[in-house]
């Protein structure tokens, strides 16, 4: 037992759990000792609050007994081993409301990225706007580049083979808004037709009122009738074909065209981040 102050020891004295020694040395060491006997009283008093208390808890005292700190102060004097036991230990709730704060800043972050990466909106003259060949060139792609399925990986496109028709060339530009649009061209049977792509969501207030092309398992929207124009959403693609042809002849290139689905939850976030990414590297 430490001869300049009891610190822990004092729970030991209380709780009856010292030798008769010990204990005796104890109390000739708390009639001498301010700091220990002042600890001793407050415990006491704190133990006789718990028994008595109609509640069986007395806050007031309950709070001192958790009061680490001044456990701390009073064990400066002990030896190392004690000292590093007195002192002040992370709480339960503050690692919980570190971990809570870690959890908010989480889903914070997630939805922002989710934000981030949403579409961004397409008006309905993309199309037309694509076609004045006033963009610069970003990609070009010969009759054999567009067969390859890697080429066109970012774009939707028809089976070649199977739908019959045959790809001519396709661009890659850079439209005003600093979006990148696909602009093919292709033939079907002698008709030939103009395919523009631009990643994003079809303005649906633009086409609410627009007649239906008869083109099964998907919404496509008649634009204008000479030249032929539609214009329909697959995916998280705008897609447009237009052509000098019977509106037939379009509604079955329509049709030759893949349906994709919509991004999910995890697309939309990785492309919030690397959106974010983006924008940290200047790219």
């Amino acid at each position: 037992m430490t001869q300049k102050h009891l610190g822990e020891n004092l729970h030991d004295l209380l709780d009856g759990r010292m030798s008769t020694a010990d204990a005796a040395e104890a109390m000739a060491h708390l009639e001498e000792c301010d700091d220990c006997n002042a600890r001793w009283t407050e415990l006491r008093e704190a133990r006789e609050a718990l028994n008595t208390s109609s509640a069986g808890i007395d806050m007031r005292f309950a709070q001192q007994l958790l009061d680490r700190d001044r456990m701390a102060q009073i064990a400066q004097g002990e030896s190392k081993h004690r000292a590093r036991a007195a002192r002040a230990r992370p709480s339960r709730h503050r690692s919980a409301t570190i971990a809570f704060s870690i959890l908010i800043f989480a889903a914070v972050g997630v939805g922002a990225a989710y934000y981030a990466g949403g579409p961004d909106q397409v008006p309905l003259e993309f199309a037309a706007a694509s076609a004045e060949g006033t963009a610069p060139n970003v990609a070009y792609m010969g009759p054999q580049d567009m067969r390859s399925a890697d080429n066109m990986r970012a774009w939707v496109h028809p089976d070649w083979q199977d739908s019959g028709l045959v790809p001519i060339e396709a661009r890659v530009v850079r439209g005003d808004s600093g979006a990148h649009m696909l602009v093919a061209s292709l033939l079907a049977g002698i008709d030939p037709v103009v395919v523009t792509e631009q990643h994003g969501d079809l303005v649906h207030e633009r086409v609410a009122d627009l007649p239906r092309a008869d083109v099964p398992g998907i919404d496509v929207y008649i634009v204008r009738l000479e030249p032929a124009q539609l214009v329909w959403q697959t995916g998280d693609v705008v897609v447009s074909v237009s052509c000098s042809c019977a509106m037939v002849t379009l509604e079955t290139v329509a049709g030759t065209f893949p349906t994709n689905t919509e991004p999910g939850f995890l697309d939309r976030v990785h492309a919030g981040l690397g959106a974010f990414a983006g924008t940290l590297t200047g790219n």
